[in-house]
């Protein structure tokens, strides 16, 4: 009997296959080993028109439609009568329209708000890598006509704008602007951070239902970005705060995600103090220090320049302020 020759296994990345046609082996050798395969290409995975998305927009538009014509054909009706109350109609009709305006303007001006720190943010830390001075001076010009009107910044502006001219480089420039704009901010945004977080922690410790654990933590942390992006001078409207959450979620993920766990907890505030803790102190323990989490990297997205000279809120410290160990 002749020996078979059996070929070994081996690993190849999935992404790089090849379809070769196999050699013909002469009369009565050996087969020749068929290569690896390799794609050079990847296969077009689109998933074409989404009818879903196109179904909800045309529901969306034909039951707007339909309301619009409904209440268009009850205010004609009610002013055709031509007494109080068809113009009381007509007037409560402009007022509500007046109103969806001025809603609308004040979420366009929100959402302006909270990009332009992102901008700003983005120029400093160019501005700051690059050492790149009339970079640093635009910065600070924005930051100025950001906080302009602000009482409680009235002497840094008027600090920056005495020494801005004398300064000739421009990590320089970003260390006075820090200091004189947006350091005065920081302590009022670590306090609203370590508010909420002590307030999530004594509810959730002595609610009685999960339910209402549930809509008190999401409620405080929305509130707590709120406060946080008007510190900075965004005032966010309404898809500007829902923009905003999604803006400090995709942060968290990115710097490392939300590693809280019991061992982690234990680590911060200490094996025996844990141990003492009951179920639910524990549990309202794990929610304030979550959103002192979700609160340091709101001050990241909203605070409008890096970290120049001033130092990070730490997390660590704050878990350990919620808990009550300093």
């Amino acid at each position: 009997m002749t020996k078979k020759s059996y070929r070994k296994p081996a690993a190849f990345p999935v992404d790089e296959v090849e379809v070769l046609a196999p050699v013909a082996a002469p009369f009565g050798s050996e087969p020749a080993p068929l290569p690896v395969p390799r794609l050079r290409t990847v296969p077009d995975l689109g998933r074409g028109l989404r009818w879903g998305t196109i179904l909800i927009g045309a529901l969306g538009g034909l039951v707007s439609l339909l309301a619009s014509l409904w209440l268009y054909d009850y205010v004609l009706a009610l002013i055709a009568r031509n007494d109080w109350i068809g113009w009381a109609a007509a007037g409560l009709l402009a007022l509500v329209v007046f109103a969806l305006v001025m809603l609308i303007l004040r979420e366009v001006a929100g959402l302006a708000r909270l990009g332009r720190l992102g901008k700003i943010r983005h120029e400093a830390d160019s501005a700051a890598r690059q050492n790149d001075k009339p970079l640093a001076v635009d910065v600070a010009h924005r930051l100025k006509r950001l906080y302009a009107g602000r009482p409680d910044l009235a002497w840094g502006l008027n600090r920056l704008a005495e020494h801005e001219h004398d300064i000739m480089d421009a990590s320089e420039l970003l260390r006075l602007t820090e200091r004189a704009l947006v350091a005065p901010l920081d302590p009022l945004a670590r306090a609203v951070v370590a508010s909420s977080a002590k307030r999530v922690s004594v509810v959730t410790a002595v609610s009685p239902a999960a339910l209402i654990d549930m809509l008190f933590v999401g409620a405080e942390n929305l509130r707590m970005l709120r406060r946080l992006a008007t510190i900075y001078g965004a005032r966010p409207g309404t898809l500007s705060l829902l923009k905003l959450a999604r803006m400090v979620v995709t942060h968290i993920v990115l710097t490392g995600g939300i590693a809280l766990g019991d061992d982690v907890i234990q680590q911060l505030i200490g094996h025996g103090l844990t141990a003492r803790l009951s179920a639910r102190l524990g549990e309202g323990l794990f929610n304030g220090a979550l959103t002192a989490r979700i609160g340091i990297a709101a001050i990241d997205v909203c605070r409008p320049l890096p970290y120049v000279e001033s130092q990070r809120p730490r997390f660590r410290e704050m878990v350990a302020e919620v808990a009550g160990m300093r």
